[in-house]
């Protein structure tokens, strides 16, 4: 049985990291198992980690461990981090992988270190089971990401476009949009893309209104009749605040102001306030929807959020499905589909 979990991210010294109980999570290994594995890296002085009182630390790559596999260290100054303690180390995750055994690295090439925010906190998203994964077997590995417009939506049973789709009841999320509030959506899918919707539109009044400043364009929506898929790249500018116990608090900026950002959660699921903020959060809601699919291989990778702490900026990817309809006046309406 799979339990979804939401492990806390810690930042030390401007550097992500997460505890090892975490890291054996993603990998689905012990442990214990992985505490040997890096000990035996650190008398070959490759670090990924540290320990700090006690708790181990890892230290998340900066870039998908695919892209590292087989990459030399060219500019060593890239990958320097500090400790807790104040030590300035090397976190070198090409030599780690290469010397890794060969099931471990493909588990961290399947892995997913995507955050979301869940009440103002970054998290990872994080699927466990009642029993460990043996270190002596290969862990189960999970299917690539099919193109939107090749792959399948459980949420679906059969679809032919523009003709009908049946949905199964049990497989649909839910979303409360509250009451006389922006959103009207009741699935989250949907929400997003209502949400979508009203951002660009808002930044299209604020440039509008604003002929003399320079316009604001943090949000792209695109949708395709080809492929039957919606495009949605955003980057929202963002705050941080550093808690007490290490954690990260994340914020969404009003980067259009009152006058044009103002949002109506009531009451129901969202807590945001702003579109920006609103965005942000829906996002988060629906990355993490996606970690609760099981069985894991059939989980959906339709949208990713990445921070940038240097830049102050969260960047938001998602391709979505949708169903389209003609009302009697000739209106088109686009509906994105619940593939959850």
């Amino acid at each position: 049985m799979r339990v979804l979990e939401l492990d806390t991210i810690f930042v030390v010294n401007g550097r992500l990291a997460i505890k090892l109980s975490t890291f054996a999570k993603l990998l689905h290994y012990s442990d214990v198992y992985l505490l040997k594995l890096i000990k035996k890296l650190l008398k070959q002085k490759i670090r990924i980690g540290f320990k700090y009182k006690r708790n181990w630390y890892i230290f998340l790559p900066k870039k998908p461990i695919s892209l590292i596999i087989g990459e030399k260290n060219k500019n060593p100054a890239d990958n320097l981090a500090t400790t807790s303690s104040g030590e300035d180390i090397n976190v070198d995750w090409a030599a780690a992988v290469e010397e890794f055994p060969p099931a471990v690295s493909d588990a961290l090439g399947n892995a997913n270190f995507n955050t979301v925010i869940v009440n103002n906190k970054l998290v990872m998203p994080t699927s466990t089971t009642t029993s460990l994964v043996s270190s002596t077997l290969v862990p189960k590995n999970q299917t690539s990401f099919i193109p939107l417009n090749l792959g399948t939506f459980p949420a679906t049973t059969d679809y032919k476009y523009g003709y009908y789709i049946f949905y199964r009841e049990d497989r649909m999320s839910t979303f409360d949009p509250g009451t006389s509030g922006t959103l009207k959506s009741t699935q989250i899918p949907a929400a997003f893309f209502e949400v979508c919707r009203a951002l660009d539109a808002a930044e299209n009044l604020r440039n509008g209104a604003n002929p003399g400043l320079p316009p604001r364009r943090n949000l792209s929506t695109t949708v395709s009749f080809d492929t039957g898929t919606i495009a949605v790249a955003a980057t929202i500018p963002v705050t941080t605040s550093i808690q007490a116990n290490g954690s990260i608090d994340i914020a969404a900026s009003d980067y259009l102001g009152a006058t044009y950002s103002v949002f109506a959660n009531g009451g129901g699921d969202l807590n945001s306030d702003t579109l920006p903020e609103a965005l942000l959060e829906l996002a988060s809601i629906l990355a993490a929807a996606e970690k609760a699919v099981t069985p894991a291989e059939n989980q959906p990778n339709n949208v990713q959020i990445q921070f940038d702490l240097e830049t102050g900026n969260a960047t938001i990817s998602a391709n979505l499905p949708f169903n389209t309809a003609a009302a009697a006046n000739g209106d088109v309406t686009i509906h994105a589909i619940d593939y959850l």
